[in-house]
């Protein structure tokens, strides 16, 4: 008799713990996919090469599994595409900022005065000055 009651037991309580596989596999990659969208507007794509080629692969990879209902593998790989999607952006932000410390030590934009912007030369002339204009010409030669 009480084996019987175990077996009940056993069979009321597996549909509850038999849903954590999809449900944790389904979050962990829709994390990942975010976080490699993250990665590519921070341009990991260039920046942090490695991190974003291998990150999609492993999403591919995690993706695969899932399909397969494979839930163990496609959680570790889930997780590793969570992981290197996060490091791409990472190293892509540092990869960006050292390269604008680069170019605002090497002056190539001061920002220490702000440009003016150009003047006509008519303005330049000090007060008292008038100037005039040539005449202009269709191409023919010399003014007349």
């Amino acid at each position: 008799m009480r084996a019987l009651s175990l077996l009940g037991l056993a069979f009321a309580i597996s549909p509850l713990t038999t849903g954590c596989g999809p449900i944790l596999t389904v979050w962990l990659i829709s994390d990942a996919e975010a976080k490699l969208a993250g990665a590519r507007a921070a341009q990991a794509e260039q920046n942090a090469v490695y991190e974003f080629t291998a990150a999609e692969a492993y999403l591919t990879k995690a993706h695969e599994e899932l399909g397969y209902a494979d839930y163990g593998p496609a959680i570790d790989y889930a997780f590793k595409a969570n992981n290197l999607a996060a490091q791409g952006a990472e190293r892509a932000r540092d990869q960006r900022s050292k390269h604008l410390d680069q170019q605002d030590s090497s002056g190539s934009t001061s920002q220490d005065a702000p440009s003016a912007p150009p003047t006509p030369p008519s303005a330049r002339a000090p007060s008292g000055v008038t100037i005039k204009k040539s005449p202009s010409t269709s191409g023919q030669g010399s003014p007349q």
